[in-house]
């Protein structure tokens, strides 16, 4: 009777149900170009570049952005995690949504969920950052080797239209499917940092996602990726890609064995 009843506890909490949470797992930048515009009258430059993030977890990441009516300028955002016996887990407050007008599109916003750097050499001085104002996420590609995931669907289950051309939506609803990415593209709203004091050398570009570690995740720890490239500066700008460093922030120079 004593070894059964040391055993009891242990099998109940074996049983308790659990998270099934999204992996967010950001991808190294890509798509690196200059561009050269005017502004005031004045030369400037831009490094664009696309970003991804992609849901590798084991559930899905379903955000639900609301407000009380029409007048609030914002949406508070939840989360729905998944789990393994009985209905989802809610967790309050993991962002805020805007309503975005841009020549690029017009739509519901989640704020700050990727945030761009450019850092010298070193790896540890910022020279610049982004001014994107957030991102409309959605199922917008499975990413490579999806199907071996057990959540994955091979249709997108998550819409990727927040709300265009809806400024009146007091509820909607927005994530990342397991296995499939959310991209934009350079040079579009906010994909871009101003590099016309930037001088000839090595950099490294940042990106990292869920910033606040606010949105509820299995691991934290592919929240970063960054690529260490060479900038030229001659009649034309011309970069050139050093190395592609996922799951890190610093991208060290390569060793010489790896040349």
């Amino acid at each position: 009777m004593l070894a059964a009843a040391l055993i009891a506890p242990a099998a109940v909490a074996a049983h308790e149900p659990s998270d099934i949470a999204p992996d967010l797992d950001q991808l190294v930048p890509s798509g690196l170009v200059i561009d050269k515009l005017r502004i005031d009258g004045l030369p400037r430059f831009r490094l664009g570049f696309s970003s991804a993030a992609a849901n590798v977890g084991a559930g899905p990441l379903t955000l639900h952005g609301y407000r009380e009516s029409e007048a609030a300028p914002t949406m508070r955002v939840d989360q729905l995690v998944d789990r393994s016996d009985g209905p989802r887990r809610l967790v309050r407050d993991v962002g805020e949504m805007s309503y975005v007008v841009h020549p690029d599109h017009k739509h519901w916003h989640l704020l700050g969920f990727e945030r761009y750097e450019l850092r010298d050499a070193s790896g540890t001085q910022s020279l610049g950052t982004d001014r994107k104002t957030g991102f409309c996420l959605g199922d917008r590609y499975a990413i490579p080797d999806s199907e071996t995931l057990p959540g994955f669907s091979p249709a997108p289950l998550q819409g990727d239209t927040c709300g265009l051309g809806r400024p009146d939506l007091t509820s909607l609803f927005a994530g990342i499917s397991v296995g499939w990415a959310d991209r934009y593209a350079p040079q579009i709203e906010g994909q871009y940092i101003d590099i016309t004091s930037v001088r000839t050398g090595n950099y490294v570009l940042v990106h990292r996602l869920n910033t606040d570690s606010r949105i509820v995740e299995s691991d934290f720890t592919n929240n970063a990726s960054s690529v260490r490239f060479s900038l030229r500066w001659n009649r034309q700008p011309r970069i050139k890609i050093i190395r592609r460093c996922p799951d890190s922030a610093m991208c060290r120079p390569p060793r010489l064995s790896d040349r």
